[in-house]
């Protein structure tokens, strides 16, 4: 797991992600940025390193419309990643339920999470987390209302990295 962070301000959006691959009780700093831009699309992604790359090299994301709303992101956006996932191998069924993996968007100065189930979540608070150490990021951005954004990102990641055995205070932060 991981620890993703996304912060809409001032018309702006940040996405940041730190580097670490945990498998098991393995958990080691990765080169691999789990935050990447596409086109107008930023993305930060937690769950698999395999879901994160079919969403920057393989699936052809829509392109988006002037303002990007929940609609667009549950009709066209959401439904490009399901059918990309299923065609390369990554989509699980189970009991009739398909499941993907959990990663946060940036769009159009939009922010947007979609979760395993490809429910799409769109805050009140300007700020999204997702990954192991969510509730720490979610609180840490809370208690640190004020500062400039990226300081805001990266102090949150910090915290999340000092109480979660599964996050690291290293990461990569990408601006919209």
């Amino acid at each position: 797991m991981t620890c993703i962070i996304g912060l809409k301000e001032n018309d702006n959006v940040w996405i940041g992600a730190d580097k670490s691959s945990v498998s098991g009780y393995l958990m080691q700093s990765t080169k691999l940025d789990k935050v990447f831009r596409k086109g107008e699309y930023v993305i930060g992604y937690t769950s698999s390193f395999r879901m994160g790359q079919l969403l920057q090299y393989v699936i052809n994301l829509p392109e988006p419309p002037e303002k990007v709303d929940v609609g667009f992101m549950v009709l066209e956006f959401v439904e490009t990643i399901r059918k990309g996932f299923k065609e390369y191998g990554y989509s699980t069924i189970d009991n009739n339920e398909e499941s993907g993996g959990t990663f946060i968007v940036g769009v159009k100065n939009q922010l947007f999470e979609v979760d395993n189930d490809y429910q799409v979540n769109y805050s009140d608070n300007n700020y999204l987390a997702c990954g192991a150490g969510v509730y720490y990021a979610l609180a840490a951005m809370e208690a640190l209302k004020g500062l400039a954004p990226e300081k805001r990102i990266a102090e949150s990641m910090r915290i999340a990295g000092k109480f979660s055995t599964s996050v690291l205070p290293e990461h990569t932060i990408i601006k919209v």
